[in-house]
């Protein structure tokens, strides 16, 4: 749904007009959060007029690349190596097109973070530039949300980076510990799944308070799970999305986070790899990382796909996992064996039962005939 059209620029000259500028200036952030959130198709064009207005009262101004750092509470950790290069290309054909937005540092007063610009930022450190054009703001009271906000629905987030600021946003809301989040909406999600109530909960994304407030008393979710849910939503989030999208990358091993987050591992990938465990391989926690270490290498040098992937996983555990005491006596019809011991005869049903008695039969029939020789 649009969202409504709103003059970001007038907005900011108001705040000049009356002299309240920071007040009316966090105002107008929120408003870009707000716009941000909802995906609204107007946002650039108001950003850029945001940036205009910023630079009409402060001016667009030079500053040096090493006076200014990532803002730490940015929710984006990774940086695709081909985005940047895609960027510092762009900055050396055309130039800098559009400045960085820059908040004073709270704890060193030479320094600047990032508000918006990181990429562009990056790009031009890699060229060898020394400056960069930049306009600053007033810098917000609560800058994570804010971030988390501006930066969730851009595409290229990694679901790694997504994850991990959606957690720390629902424990500073909610002081609920980072390892019980995780559980208590999986609770909350299967129970109104038994219940068939998860439609009614993913109709609250575009809500208002009141009635995401009065829904989820008619759900009857308790405190814990109604702190979560109203995060979740607030954010303009599907709870049931974030948990089986988002949240399954948290209990990645961390060798495959760190693939994520250095070398571009995709986390449909690693989710495949994960399977790689001690458990599975029957092997040590340094044994199994080993195995996992250069099937994320092959991986990643082969650009194999998913499908690609389970197949190498599937030939790793086949590999390295002990041999049953079956497979090891019956090394040419063990697998044979063991499915027709876990075939459930009485839910087939009877044509499927006759073919395969006559396959069943041909093949004992070629069987007697080779034991016959």
């Amino acid at each position: 749904m649009k969202g409504k059209s709103v003059n970001l620029a007038g907005m900011y000259a108001k705040a000049q007009e009356l002299s309240e500028t920071e007040s009316q200036i966090q105002k107008l952030q929120a408003e870009v959060e707000r716009l941000r959130a909802s995906s609204n198709p107007e946002l650039e064009a108001q950003l850029d007029q945001l940036r205009s207005s910023l630079a009409s009262t402060n001016g667009t101004q030079e500053f040096s690349l090493d006076a200014i750092r990532p803002n730490p509470e940015q929710p984006r950790k990774t940086f695709a190596t081909e985005s940047i290069r895609g960027m510092a290309l762009s900055l050396t054909k055309d130039g800098q097109l559009t400045p960085v937005i820059l908040m004073s540092a709270v704890d060193t007063p030479d320094l600047f973070d990032l508000f918006d610009g990181e990429r562009r930022w990056r790009a031009a450190r890699e060229l060898g530039w020394k400056t960069i054009q930049g306009i600053t703001m007033p810098r917000p009271s609560d800058l994570h949300r804010k971030a988390l906000l501006t930066t969730l629905h851009r595409e290229d987030l990694n679901p790694l980076d997504k994850a991990e600021a959606l957690l720390k946003e629902i424990t500073s809301q909610t002081e609920i510990g980072a390892d019980d989040v995780t559980r208590i909406l999986s609770t909350v999600i299967k129970r109104l799944e038994r219940q068939k109530k998860t439609g009614k909960l993913s109709l609250l994304t575009g809500a208002s308070d009141e009635e995401t407030c009065a829904a989820l008393t008619s759900l009857e979710v308790n405190d814990q799970e109604r702190k979560i849910l109203l995060v979740l939503l607030g954010l303009g989030l599907n709870p049931a999305s974030v948990l089986s999208n988002d949240f399954r990358v948290l209990s990645l091993f961390p060798d495959l986070k760190e693939a994520i987050q250095n070398s571009n591992l995709k986390s449909a990938h690693a989710l495949v790899l994960q399977r790689l465990s001690p458990s599975k391989l029957k092997k040590t926690d340094a044994a199994a990382a080993k195995i996992r270490g250069k099937a994320i290498t092959e991986v990643l040098t082969k650009d194999l796909s998913v499908s690609e992937t389970k197949e190498l996983v599937g030939t790793l555990i086949e590999k390295h996992a002990p041999k049953t005491p079956e497979a090891i006596a019956l090394p040419r019809t063990g697998a044979v064996v063991k499915g027709l011991k876990k075939l459930v005869v009485a839910k087939i049903d009877r044509d499927e039962l006759q073919h395969f008695r006559t396959e069943l039969m041909n093949k004992l029939a070629e069987v007697e005939a080779a034991l016959g020789d």
